[in-house]
């Protein structure tokens, strides 16, 4: 009996516990949990919805307009100076530093502490060492 009263209570606590979690809402558009977005004050002048959108049209046509999703921060403006790069240039300069192994490795935190540098080995001296330790039983297991 003390056991079934003793859970109970533990239950109704950990209730109490998770309920501020869900209150409000305080999950983001963006699925980030306790991320509230900064609201701008709300004007007291009377803009027309066409006003209103005119301003923005013109923000975007100026480049004025905030950076948006995990890569903007408040309060940051984008930049108001086009790019004098072609598309051509960026490619040719992208597959230059793929070639010269110069690109960091893809991934949320896979560049963290990334130092480019040459391997001495070739992939078919990385395969056969793999085999080698696989059947060594050096490795735990899994394809190669």
């Amino acid at each position: 009996m003390n056991t079934k009263i003793l859970a109970s209570a533990l239950l109704a606590a950990a209730g109490l516990v998770a309920a501020p979690a869900f209150a409000g809402g305080g999950v983001n558009a963006s699925g980030e949990v306790g991320y509230i977005p900064p609201v701008a004050a709300a004007s007291s002048g009377g803009l027309s919805r066409e006003a209103v959108r005119n301003e923005l049209l013109q923000a975007q046509r100026n480049h004025q307009l905030v950076a948006t999703g995990e890569v903007g921060e408040a309060g940051v403006v984008a930049s108001a100076k086009p790019s004098t790069v072609t598309r051509e240039q960026v490619q040719g300069e992208y597959l230059a530093a793929a070639r010269s192994h110069q690109l960091a490795p893809a991934g949320e935190g896979a560049d963290i502490g990334y130092r480019p540098s040459k391997s001495l080995l070739t992939r078919e001296a990385v395969h056969a060492e793999a085999v080698r330790a696989l059947r060594a039983g050096d490795l735990p297991g899994g394809e190669v």
